[in-house]
């Protein structure tokens, strides 16, 4: 699922997409992969998987579903799994606000860069939080807007503007975590370049 309803841009954008975010989000993705810290017993599920840049960081025996809504990106996506070899990962499109997966099946859910983009992050996160098994952890990689500074008009005219392109910045944390309360923060750094990135691993009770 993409922001205001954008979906078409990103059907026609997945080869600019990698070359230009892909890019600068390379660094934020390899370490999202070091914090999921998968087991070959567990199933990982990537919600927002697009076109596929973090698979290049998983081993390829991980095991799990990625689900996005642009078949476009999931094409390429597709490619990108058959290339490295991932026989045991299935790509399907699905809305990240209505996951059709029963509860509790995943030890790992990623969500790269998507948490900012749609339109109701904290939905989103409720839903990730519900496939997750008791006591799993989510990953989080995603740019968010520091907690208690003001948003300031320009800079929400700004964001709006980018979000139908690749992410908003004028989201804060807490207010996509009020979706899923329960999750423990367990660790939450900025990453190069420049620490625009943010990276945040949580963990469900349980």
């Amino acid at each position: 699922m993409r922001l205001f309803s954008n979906i078409r841009i990103y059907e026609r954008i997945g080869g600019l997409y990698d070359a230009t975010l892909g890019f600068w989000s390379r660094e934020v993705r390899r370490q999202a992969a070091e914090a999921l810290d998968l087991r070959e017993d567990e199933r990982l599920l990537i919600v927002g998987v697009g076109t596929g840049m973090e698979l290049e960081h998983l081993p390829a025996w991980v095991r799990g579903a990625g689900v996005d809504l642009s078949a476009g990106m999931l094409r390429r996506a597709h490619r990108r799994r058959v290339d490295l070899g991932m026989r045991d990962l299935d790509l399907q499109v699905m809305d990240a606000r209505t996951l059709d997966f029963p509860d509790g099946v995943f030890e790992a859910v990623y969500l790269p860069l998507i948490l900012t983009v749609v339109e109701d992050g904290a939905w989103v996160l409720a839903e990730a939080e519900r496939v997750t098994a008791p006591g799993g952890r989510l990953v989080i990689a995603d740019r968010f807007w520091p907690e208690g500074r003001s948003r300031p008009a320009a800079a929400r005219a700004v964001s709006w503007a980018l979000g139908h392109f690749a992410m908003r910045f004028d989201h804060r944390l807490s207010e996509i975590r009020a979706g899923a309360p329960s999750l423990r923060i367990e660790d939450y750094r900025k990453v190069a370049p420049g620490a625009f990135f943010h990276l945040v691993t949580l963990r469900k009770p349980g």
